[in-house]
């Protein structure tokens, strides 16, 4: 759902347009010698995309290592097929399911690899969501951060859970 507004009036919600989950995370969580290595989602993070799934909402993610494939492997046990994966260049590098759509994202305009190639699709989904989820690190994680401040910028919800250093106590929604 999109939030809308004009000068005078209360914000409100548009039911014009079919909800869309943007998931955006770190590639640490999948690397065994990352200290935010994980096996498996958060459990809190699970939750979030079983109220997902429950509520038939669309999901778009990245075709990246770490919590993208970690949530696609999740979608994909779940026989969830209201999925987008979004991958940078002229194909996507990584789908956990044959069936899902696919969308490549070309920035010819800049070097591949770069963080500005990166991003573009970064970019192309938070336009087409209408709210976000991303799961970022204690100290880092520059690229989730900047999906946030843009959801944040263009009045989407988002969910924001924080993973600290080897699933510590401190793992929680911000």
């Amino acid at each position: 759902m999109q939030h809308y507004g004009v000068k005078g009036m209360k914000w409100g919600v548009r039911k014009d347009r079919k909800p869309i989950l943007f998931v955006s995370g770190s590639s640490k969580t999948e690397f065994k010698e990352s200290v935010y290595y994980r096996r498996q989602l958060p459990k809190p993070v699970r939750e979030r995309l079983d109220m997902a799934m429950k509520t038939k909402m669309d999901v778009v993610i990245g075709d990246a290592p770490g919590i993208d494939r970690q949530v696609q492997r999740y979608l994909n046990r779940k026989k969830y097929e209201q999925v987008t994966v979004y991958g940078p260049g002229k194909s996507v590098r990584y789908s956990a399911n044959k069936s899902w759509r696919t969308k490549a994202i070309d920035a010819p305009e800049f070097e591949i690899g770069s963080k500005e190639w990166l991003a573009k699709k970064d970019i192309e989904m938070e336009k087409v969501s209408t709210e976000g989820l991303a799961v970022v690190l204690d100290e880092g994680s520059g690229a989730t951060r900047r999906n946030v401040e843009r959801l944040i910028k263009h009045h989407k919800k988002v969910s924001v859970y924080q993973l600290s250093k080897r699933g510590s106590k401190y793992d929680k929604f911000i």
